[in-house]
């Protein structure tokens, strides 16, 4: 049921200019969701994503929340980095910002929060570059610290916007690791182009090309989107 949602998007739409990206979508993400959102580039994923987490404005519909995004733990991991690389910003403490919603701008971080953050690096092998500046970093690297930054405060809804761009196969193994280790509560939104055999194992799956299409899980390996395309 919509009223159960975390997030829902009813009839929404979204036009850049005078094109038309995404109309008449619906959509509810559940508690405990793994819900995989797939289709082509330029099919309107990631616009999606963005209109349900309110980094964009509907031209049409509305999204709706349980209660206010600001009261969740909300994880997300963005395909493109929105900030500014050059601000000087050490990795730990970006990823400390992902614990923000637990003590409020205005409040010291606790040994609690310290301590979530020292785990979450050793575990993304990301302990050696604590103390290294966002522009020190590869693509491979700050995708990791954007993972970390999205797992470290324990979210409710995780959004993962192809994560796995610019990680090696290593990087990619725990990052699928962590996902299907998370708690059953929480509900994990993954847009993706390619969903290979081994990744994340989706307990739905829908389309996205403008409009929304309810995809079958265990048929979905044999999608025209998906065959032929190397998985990773």
């Amino acid at each position: 049921m919509v009223e159960a949602a975390l997030v829902a998007a009813r009839g929404l739409g979204f036009r850049y200019g005078g094109d038309v990206v995404l109309a008449g979508i619906d959509l509810a993400v559940q508690p405990g969701d793994r819900l995989a959102i797939l289709g082509p580039n330029g099919g309107g994923k990631s616009t999606l994503v963005r209109l349900l987490l309110g980094l964009l404005r509907p031209t049409s519909g509305r999204v709706v929340w349980s209660r206010s995004p600001r009261g969740r733990r909300l994880g997300y991991v963005p395909q493109f980095p929105a900030f500014d690389r050059g601000f000087p910003l050490k990795v730990a403490e970006m990823v400390l910002q992902g614990r923000l919603r637990e003590r409020g701008p205005l409040r010291r971080f606790r040994a609690e929060d310290l301590a979530a953050v020292d785990a979450i690096l050793a575990d993304l092998d990301l302990e050696p570059l604590r103390d290294a500046f966002l522009t020190e970093l590869s693509g491979g690297e700050l995708k990791r610290a954007l993972i970390a930054r999205a797992l470290v405060g324990e979210p409710e809804l995780l959004v993962l916007d192809e994560p796995t761009a610019s990680l090696d196969e290593a990087s990619r193994r725990k990052l699928w690791a962590r996902v299907a280790a998370l708690p059953a509560a929480c509900a994990v939104l993954l847009v993706t182009h390619d969903l290979g055999p081994g990744t994340f194992a989706p307990g739905r799956a829908v389309l996205v090309d403008r409009t929304l299409e309810p995809l079958s899980v265990p048929d979905l390996h044999q999608h025209p989107l998906l065959c032929g395309h190397g998985h990773g």
